[in-house]
């Protein structure tokens, strides 16, 4: 049987996400989504917060990083990596982690963040989407 391993999710950043550089000089995007569960019990409805630790290699990781704030509703894509560690008294500790090969912003740009004239009001990184989708810029006749 073949495996599929792919997670798909929306959720809020639960604070900046942090820019780093492996020793090789790889870029690194780690940060951290939050996605609430809603479920009724009794005559009531619930929400339960499910915290997930994200990572983005490379230059995608890079362009991403300035609109990667605390707060920000975004859609992820990605695939589940597994890292299993052993702490400082020998306990064994398994680690999930979202290794996002895609990423939504899902708010709204503010101006600053690109949405003057001939900037990217898209909600995505330069060169990704809006290709004849359905969305708003559909429309636009150039």
């Amino acid at each position: 049987m073949a495996a599929f391993n792919h997670f798909m999710g929306v959720g809020r950043l639960t604070a900046p996400a942090e820019l780093k550089y492996t020793a090789s000089g790889t870029a690194c995007l780690k940060f951290s989504i939050c996605i609430n569960k809603s479920y009724k019990k009794g005559d009531e409805w619930e929400e339960k917060p499910h915290f997930f630790n994200c990572v983005v290699w490379g230059k995608y990781g890079e362009a991403m990083q300035k609109h990667m704030t605390k707060g920000k509703r975004v859609g992820i894509e990605g695939e589940l990596t597994h890292n299993p560690w052993t702490d400082n008294s020998g306990g064994k500790h398994n680690d999930v982690t979202i290794t996002v090969s895609n990423i939504m912003l899902l708010d709204a740009p503010r101006q600053s963040e690109g949405s003057g004239p001939g900037g990217n009001t898209g909600g995505e990184p330069e060169g990704q989407g809006g290709g004849g989708n359905g969305g708003p810029h559909d429309a636009i006749p150039f």
